[in-house]
């Protein structure tokens, strides 16, 4: 039994979690290998606006990586090479001081003799060393267009030489930290088309933020070509995980926890080699009063102050001196003491014992601004999980879920934990079949709860305000359908030693509970201790996938088309108990036809490997707010037309989605075998809304598409806020402001831009008082988020939607002056309003 046990909790290859919008890449370094000289000009005329890769190509022919087709052209947009990318990752390595003398693989490419001996060179110590290998047996198609998998294992593989939180394991998977923590990323179409391998060092490669996905960012394109453009991005950001730096000195600011800063300084020869032991000194003045630090004959005056050392201003035997990598950290920047709210000026130079500052000294000068703080009052904590798990979740056995607890404050900002720091207390129990979340012991033939195992840990909340555990289980009976459940229970006892009967604690920073005590402490005069636990749980099996989960998105607006009909689309998303995408299933869109002319096609699309389908569509209707429905119809069967349940007329479809979301209507009686039967269809839908959108005109100028008698003069509002594209600075109001919505919403849009005032309501006096246009746009946005949060949320009666009242507006104009008032339901005062 004691094996038994033991087995439930072993990790096993799980499957890393689709990217989407939330995932994050965990594993990236803040230091950058391009700084400095090494991101100057080098001359390309041809970069056009490639914002995005302009700085990498340049550091690479700084560093002699990679350089131009000619001596004044890059030729961002060709393809490169798989000979052109052994080339680069020859020079890369050789920079990174990679040991490419050795290695253990077997080489022998017959298609490679007539390339140049560099280029043979490169290509044979890269396979030598398993950093980039061949197309076959005997073939490395050096001429061939390198793919985004193939560059993306050659990089991580590089990395994997110069990182030490990178390295294979047993498997021959990338891994990473002492914990052998496989990727939890990973995009579907890679997952779905390329070997284990390769979809793992696909996501490693994500993970240490050396590539990213194209589109929209949730797919990978692993057998798409790599442009040159491309290329220099992807290159620098494996560069940035080695300790390459540009020659000279150079330093770098770092955040950290609280506030604080720190600044490490780096010293590289001509070969951009490390230099040791070089003393560094550093000195510091308030940013506003840097041109005050020196006196008239160069030397330090009493405004500046030291950083790091014994005295300012000298090199001395006190100074910090660069280590064996040539870096040195200086002493940490306090947050309040150093930084301030106005941030630092810090002067960095080196010398021999004994020197002192001078009108003719070397220097490098850097900014240290105020780093963002974290929530100082942290009063709740959330809890997250990676698969977006939540109450009673399902999994798979071989997934592993982890979850994260997150410090806050009241307004959902992550905070920092507070002096001493937060512990809680983890409990997980694992039953042999499926529980109730309530968690109440009972052990009935309709509420098995046969224990397995039971463990404790603490949890300790890091300096970032989280920290995380995971979840997960193992088959019991691989031979046939079974079910493992794993309750978690999250708890944590607070002290409150206020002498005052009955005293309570307010500030318990607890992860929502689902039960709470309060018990008198040794003393009850002088202690109560407080205890709230939150319980969870997962439920691990093997059943096989079912549509749980359909969603649509679509435009939030679109402009109304002028009596003719436009094309939009919807894109439809399934996904199973597991939170993975199912291909093959069917969908049917529909729209309301109450407010809209829309013609959609009855008959069904099927979703793709990564449970998508685009389906497109055509409007003719004016301004008016349309409901787009997503049926996935997966269930269809005959039942006796005689069932209580299915008496009566055939039902049709709901249009758009009930409230429900899940269902099944009734189709005409059949004869089948003698028996009447009916057709019962099951589904399950989701919908979304597209604000077809007029524009707010001016006075005596006719409204297109509508009728509403208000709507054809100059409106100046109160008006509903409906949509904010803060991108485009663009408002969609709802154009009807009867009372009581007797007529349908026509909504419309305006647009602002800096030319126009700006102004909130000031909850302290109920004026309005001026603000940015940016604190403008945040604003609107956050109380738009927090009106459909309070419309979501069951438990929530109060539901106040953004109205806004302007002047001066016109669509006809943009150069026109506008005045802009927004009034929402969050508590505004003039003093903390954002500037």
């Amino acid at each position: 039994m004691s094996a038994l046990i033991a087995s439930l909790f072993a990790v096993g290859a799980s499957p890393a979690a689709a990217i989407d919008e939330k995932s994050m890449q965990d594993h990236t370094v803040p230091h950058k290998a391009c700084l400095g000289e090494a991101v100057q000009d080098q001359g390309f005329t041809d970069l056009g606006t490639l914002d995005y890769a302009v700085s990498s190509i340049n550091c690479l022919a700084y560093y002699g990586i990679s350089a131009g087709r000619t001596a004044d052209t890059f030729d961002p947009k060709a393809n490169v090479t798989r000979s052109e990318m052994a080339l680069f990752l020859y020079a890369t390595a050789n920079l990174m001081d990679v040991d490419l003398m050795g290695g253990d693989m077997m080489v022998d490419y017959g298609d490679i003799a007539e390339l140049g001996d560099n280029r043979q060179d490169a290509i044979t110590a890269l396979a030598r060393n398993g950093i980039m290998s061949g197309r076959g047996s005997m073939a490395f198609e050096p001429h061939a267009d390198i793919t985004r998998a193939e560059m993306a294992v050659a990089l991580v593989s590089l990395v994997d030489h110069v990182s030490s939180n990178l390295r294979k394991n047993d498997d021959g998977l990338f891994v990473f930290g002492d914990d052998e923590e496989e990727p939890e990323d990973s995009f579907d179409d890679a997952y779905a088309s390329v070997p284990a391998a390769v979809n793992n060092a696909i996501s490693a490669a994500y993970e240490l933020g050396i590539t990213s996905g194209v589109g929209d960012g949730t797919m990978f394109d692993p057998s798409g070509t790599v442009r040159r453009e491309n290329m220099a991005v992807f290159i620098v950001n494996a560069l940035n995980h080695s300790n390459v730096r540009p020659a000279g000195m150079t330093a770098q600011v770092f955040t950290r926890p609280k506030g604080a800063a720190e600044i490490i300084v780096s010293v590289r020869d001509a070969d951009f080699a490390p230099v040791v032991n070089v003393p560094i000194d550093a000195f510091k003045a308030s940013a506003p009063q840097e041109d005050r630090a020196f006196k008239q004959d160069g030397s330090c005056s009493g405004r500046a102050s030291l950083v790091d050392g014994s005295n300012r201003c000298t090199i001395e035997g006190a100074d910090p001196v660069t280590r064996s990598d040539g870096n040195v950290r200086l002493a940490q920047l306090d947050a309040d003491d150093d930084i301030g709210k106005d941030g630092l000026t810090v002067w960095l130079w080196t010398g021999d014992i004994g020197d002192e500052f001078g009108n003719d000294t070397e220097y490098l000068e850097i900014s240290v601004d105020p780093q963002p703080k974290m929530a100082a009052d942290a009063t709740v904590a959330a809890i997250s999980s990676d698969l977006g798990l939540k109450g009673n979740a399902d999994a798979r056995y071989s997934q592993t879920v982890t979850f994260t607890i997150q410090l806050q404050d009241g307004d959902e900002n992550n905070a920092a934990p507070p002096e001493g720091g937060v512990k809680y207390t983890l409990v997980k129990e694992t039953y042999s079949e499926r529980v109730d979340a309530t968690g109440d012991g009972a052990d009935t033939d309709t509420d098995p709860e046969t224990t397995v195992s039971r463990s404790t840990e603490t949890l300790t909340v890091g300096d970032d305000g989280s920290v995380t555990f995971t979840v997960n289980a193992r088959d019991l009976d691989p031979n046939n359908d079974s079910e493992v459940t794993v309750r978690y229970t999250l708890s944590r006892s607070t002290v409150n030693t206020d002498s005052s009967a009955n005293a309570t604690v307010t500030r318990d920073l607890l992860v929502p509970g689902t039960a709470a005590a309060t018990t008198a402490g040794p003393d009850a005069s002088l202690m109560y201790t407080h205890t709230k636990a939150h319980i969870g749980i997962v439920v691990f099996s093997d059943a096989d996938a079912k549509v749980t989960s359909v969603s649509v998105d679509v435009a939030s607006h679109q402009s109304a088309p002028a009596g003719k009909a436009v094309g939009t689309a919807a894109t439809v998303t399934v996904l199973d108990q597991y939170g993975r995408p199912m291909a093959d299933q069917g969908i049917v869109l529909s729209s309301n036809a109450a407010v809209a002319d829309v013609t959609t096609s009855s008959s069904q699309r099927f979703t793709g490997p990564d449970g998508q389908v685009r389906i497109g569509y055509s409007y003719k209707g004016g301004a008016a707010v349309e409901i787009i429905s997503a049926w996935s119809e997966t269930t269809s069967e005959n039942v006796d037309s005689s069932d209580a349940a299915y008496t009566g007329a055939a039902t049709a479809r709901p249009n758009p989605c009930p409230d429900s979301m899940t269902g099944s209507y009734r189709g005409a009686d059949e004869t089948v075998d003698g028996a009447t039967v009916a057709d019962v269809t099951t589904y399950r839908c989701n919908k979304a809304t597209t604000f077809w959108v007029g524009v707010v005109l001016d006075a005596d100028s006719a409204v297109a598409g509508t009728t509403t008698a208000d709507q054809a003069n100059d409106i100046t509002g109160p008006a509903d806020v409906l949509s904010h594209d803060a991108d485009n600075q663009q408002i969609v109001i709802d154009g009807d402001d009867d009372a009581d919505d007797s007529t349908a919403r026509a909504p419309m849009a305006m647009n602002y831009d800096s030319n126009d005032f700006f102004s909130v309501r000031d909850a302290s006096n109920g004026d309005y008082a001026p603000v940015s246009m940016a604190s403008f746009a945040e604003m609107l946005t956050e109380a738009l988020a927090a009106y459909k949060a309070a419309a979501d949320d069951d438990t929530t009666s109060t539901e106040v939607e953004p109205t806004l009242v302007w002047s001066g507006y016109s669509s006809d104009d943009p150069s026109s002056t506008s005045w802009f008032r927004l009034t929402t339901s969050k508590t505004v005062n003039k003093d903390d309003l954002p500037s």
